[in-house]
């Protein structure tokens, strides 16, 4: 039986909750890249990984057993939940359930290969489980494929800004109180539109949160719109830059009454410059697209397509 080292335990212990907690909480400036963002959501898997190999190394202070590996993972997937929960305190900040799945998956590989190094095991038992925790990392791993191949789409497209001719494009949105999906129908641009089903809520709409950002010398923002059913909808456009300080005076708000139909939608890309108060949009840089409506009643469907800038000149 070993005797627990408790003075350099409990110091490794601190200093691990201190450093997990302050690259988890710290509030690192925006990136303006999904790959980085991606590459910095798969950083869970590494540093879970540490976590555990920590809690084990404290576990075995006190007894070297297997069941120390189980133990040391229950404990670093429990700190992973812990830490996703925290944040939903934190302004900003969200719940993720694909973060507390990266945080078990990395104490998963880390555990499992260290077990694999302390206890001689077969040669081809060893090939079996480095194989298949090279498919699960390479499965994790599959969003920065994703977003590295929509930003170069992205940018060979432009100035279309989305016409949802590739699956990637859904990936350029996140959502609120609606559902979309890719369909064939009311295409204005190529194929593909997107359905969205907006239900009852406050603002259930859509958000383009990347996007091309410099629309320095272009007139207008276009799209086009198809809703269903036989009554009007309301919808908001709203467009911010990178300098928005989240107040609604600080950005562009333009309300549009739209019959049952199809309609083309145009911005005066100037009138969009002048919008926030007291200063000018920053054009450089714009970071988000977002329509949505207001205090909707009931689930309406509208079909979106061939979001782009005109004008060049």
């Amino acid at each position: 039986m070993k005797r627990v080292k408790s003075p350099r335990s409990i110091l490794v212990i601190l200093l691990l909750m201190a450093g997990v907690s302050f690259l988890l909480f710290y509030d690192f400036p925006k990136s303006t890249s999904r790959i980085i963002d991606e590459i910095t959501s798969f950083g869970h898997l590494p540093l879970f990984g540490v976590v555990a190999l920590v809690s084990f190394w404290v576990l075995s202070q006190a007894i070297s057993v297997y069941e120390n590996y189980f133990k040391s993972w229950i404990i670093t997937c429990l700190i992973g939940v812990l830490t996703e929960y925290i944040q939903l305190l934190i302004p900003y900040r969200h719940f993720r359930l694909g973060d507390m799945y990266t945080d078990a998956l990395g104490a998963a590989v880390f555990l499992t290969l260290l077990f694999t190094m302390k206890n001689g095991l077969r040669y081809r038992y060893v090939v079996f489980m480095i194989y298949g925790l090279s498919l699960l990392v390479l499965m994790r791993a599959y969003p920065i494929f994703e977003v590295t191949v929509d930003t170069w789409n992205m940018k060979s497209s432009f100035p279309i800004l989305s016409s949802f001719e590739s699956s990637f494009d859904l990936s350029r949105f996140s959502d609120k109180d609606k559902a979309m999906d890719r369909v064939e129908l009311h295409a204005t641009e190529g194929k593909y539109s997107l359905k969205v089903t907006l239900n009852p809520g406050e603002y259930p709409g859509i958000s383009m949160d990347y996007l091309q950002n410099d629309w320095r010398g272009y007139r207008n923002l276009s799209f086009d719109t198809f809703v269903e059913g036989y009554a009007p909808l309301e919808i908001t456009v709203r467009v911010n830059d990178r300098n928005h300080n989240n107040e609604y005076t600080d950005r562009f708000n333009k309300s549009f009454q739209l019959l049952p139909g199809a309609h083309h939608i145009t911005i005066d890309l100037k009138d969009i410059m002048k919008a926030p108060k007291g200063r000018v949009m920053y054009m450089a840089e714009i970071t988000n697209i977002c329509i949505f409506s207001y205090r909707l009643k009931e689930k309406r469907t509208v079909y979106f397509d061939n979001f782009r800038l005109e004008g060049r000149g």
